[in-house]
């Protein structure tokens, strides 16, 4: 019987929904310029702003993470996007930075359950050889939504106004919302147009991960007392300060630091997200390569976590060079790294928790990352209107990024938490 390939259905789904979830964010970024003119909004404002969503975001994201695993994704993402996309539509009524700051904080409650919600779809769906290129197909979606879907957004801006643009990608994520609830299933084993044949692989590929699933009692507490816990919490957290300072603050940069007209901004702050959109799917396919070649999956996704934010050091440069194009270069080389490295972060979790954990680990590492999404923003603003250039926010992203690159060293091993049929975590425990 011929395999069917439902999977890639439901990852492409979820790729749309990230890009999706990203097209949300950086609307402020590409809406910036013409907001702060409207409103009235100095840069340490703005900068307070992009970071309002976060606050509430990363809040939100170790109960989301069990939310998940209870309820299942169907209904949690559902909601969860028509929530975000509501709100994303309603920032278009704000009036004052009070208004705005309210509103964004709102949005970012409704976008917390995406992650940990794509990590436990990925994890029911695909065996773990298919993870890498599964989670750099989703991650590729941070790019597109973040930086592909720019030019249209900044047209829409300039040609109706940057409120309008708040309400166009509100709608969208409605639609997708509304498609999701009604044909997505939880278990492919729930969903008729998935044959034999491929239940079989997904399920053969995850033999050891069903069983651990009817293990209860575990807290997401007893998690932290792992080395590789603690390993890619950091490692997140240094990825998603790059990827906040330039999603918020990219096209903003290039008109304020390089003296671009919104719509060139717009279109060359599409050049730095190909090279991220690149860098997600050869750092997926790299890991699945490496599994398939023998690798442990823990060994073959910290390989690649490192390489990447090895590149994403080229940030440093970037903050001195003055030639804009070559501004430019560098920080495509270092959003491609950081991307290259960011599928392997997801795709890890699924490789260190036990089965019944997968969500609940995705919301603690989603919790560490995004609360650099509370300080890249406003400290970014901050530094430009101290310093009057962006010399040493970019720096600062550089720094943080050596840090996990040493990290991923020292604490990345190849060693699962296993659940003992007690209900009790084994493995090695940092001592």
């Amino acid at each position: 019987m011929k395999r069917s390939n439902k999977r890639w259905t439901v990852v492409f789904l979820i790729f749309l929904a990230t890009s999706i979830n990203y097209m949300d964010r950086a609307n402020l970024g590409i809406a910036g310029p013409d907001m702060m003119k409207s409103i009235g909004l100095s840069k340490t404002e703005f900068g307070l702003l992009g970071s309002a969503f976060f606050w509430t975001y990363a809040l939100m994201q170790i109960p989301v993470g069990g939310i998940v695993d209870k309820l299942g994704p169907k209904v949690t993402y559902g909601v969860a996007i028509i929530w975000w996309s509501i709100f994303s539509a309603f920032t278009a009524a704000g009036r004052s930075v009070g208004m705005l700051l309210g509103i964004r904080a709102l949005m970012g409650i409704g976008e917390a359950p995406a992650f940990p919600t794509n990590t436990r779809v990925i994890s029911d769906w695909l065996p773990s050889k298919e993870r890498g290129i599964a989670n750099g197909l989703f991650s590729m979606g941070i790019a597109v939504g973040s930086g592909l879907t720019t030019p249209v957004v900044a047209w829409v801006v300039q040609t109706y106004g940057w409120r309008t643009s708040f309400i166009v990608t509100g709608v969208i994520g409605i639609i997708w919302g509304l498609v999701w609830l009604a044909t997505f299933k939880n278990k492919p084993s729930e969903d008729k147009s998935v044959n034999k044949a491929e239940l079989d692989y997904i399920l053969d590929g995850n033999k050891l991960e069903t069983a651990e699933e009817k293990s209860n009692g575990l807290k997401w507490y007893h998690l932290l007392r792992y080395r590789n816990v603690w390993g890619i919490l950091f490692g997140l957290f240094a990825q998603d300060y790059l990827l906040y300072l330039m999603l918020t603050w990219l096209p903003t940069y290039l008109v304020i630091e390089r003296h671009m007209t919104l719509l060139k901004a717009g279109f060359n702050s599409v050049i730095p997200w190909i090279a991220a959109s690149i860098g997600a799917i050869l750092g997926g396919y790299l890991s699945d390569r490496l599994i398939k070649k023998g690798w442990a999956p823990i060994s073959a996704r910290k390989m690649n976590m490192t390489i990447g934010m090895v590149l994403s050091l080229a940030i440093i440069p970037a903050a001195f060079v003055t030639d804009v194009f070559a501004a430019l270069a560098l920080i495509s080389l270092s959003l491609g790294g950081m991307m290259f490295a960011n599928g392997g972060s997801w795709a890890i979790v699924a490789d260190i928790a036990p089965k019944n954990m997968v969500g609940t680990l995705a919301g603690m590492q989603n919790f560490i990352g995004n609360i650099s999404g509370w300080i890249a923003p406003i400290l970014t603003g901050f530094l430009a209107d101290k310093l009057h250039n962006f010399v040493a926010a970019l720096v600062l992203a550089g720094v943080i990024g050596a840090l996990s690159v040493v990290l991923y060293i020292v604490l990345l091993r190849n060693e699962k938490i296993e659940v003992k049929v007690s209900g009790g975590l084994n493995n090695e425990r940092i001592s």
